[in-house]
């Protein structure tokens, strides 16, 4: 191995290092008296991007509050396990079987009350279809959380996603407009051959059909 190989790895390395290092140490604006919880925050964090990217749901269950609840991008709403796990089977129906999701959940700040949380921030999500597409959205949402029995748990959660400028829906759109497009080019086909059908009809000693 050269010289110049052998020190581009080792510069890999460490830049690796600081990077964890920098994950795991107080973010700017973080009250250091808190440190301990933003660091619980962070390790339920990486719990839920663990569950979701693996498809592992069930890492997902000891995180979630009694009265918990969630909002989903759809609008929908969930407050229980069970409602969380059926609307995650339903997306990944939609990606299709071989299909990839892979979510990054970047926080931009956390406040404390007491026991309550409330953090802001977005999700960096992508979704690879079987049949080909690629989709990536960048969600905002706004999560409560709770210190219950000593342990930090999501209560509430609200995601919202700009339904305007959105890859997803674009080509969704895109693709509905060609379906009733040719819908519609055939319908008026079938609507000419019929008004001549009944004209022909009408005329005096016009052929039987």
């Amino acid at each position: 191995m050269s010289k110049h190989r052998r020190s581009a790895i080792h510069l890999s390395l460490l830049a690796a290092a600081l990077a964890g290092c920098a994950f795991a140490a107080a973010q700017p604006g973080e009250d250091p008296a808190r440190a301990s919880d933003y660091d619980a925050l962070r390790r339920l964090k990486s719990i839920y991007e663990d569950a979701l990217n693996n498809n592992d749901l069930p890492k997902v269950k000891p995180l979630l509050a009694d009265g918990f609840s969630c909002v989903m991008l759809s609008g929908e709403e969930v407050k229980t396990y069970d409602e969380f796990v059926a609307f995650w089977q339903r997306i990944r129906g939609l990606i299709g079987e071989g299909g990839r999701y892979h979510v990054k959940v970047v926080t931009d700040q956390t406040d404390f009350f007491g026991d309550i949380g409330i953090s802001r921030g977005h999700n960096e999500e992508e979704f690879h279809t079987a049949a080909g597409r690629d989709y990536a959205i960048l969600p905002r949402w706004t999560v409560v959380t709770r210190k219950q029995n000593g342990e930090w748990k999501v209560l509430r959660v609200q995601e919202t996603v700009n339904p305007i400028d959105n890859p997803a829906i674009d080509d969704i759109v895109s693709r509905t407009r060609m379906i009733y497009g040719a819908a519609g080019v055939g319908a008026g086909v079938l609507l000419g051959f019929l008004a001549g059908y009944a004209l022909r009809k009408k005329r005096p000693g016009a052929a039987t059909a």
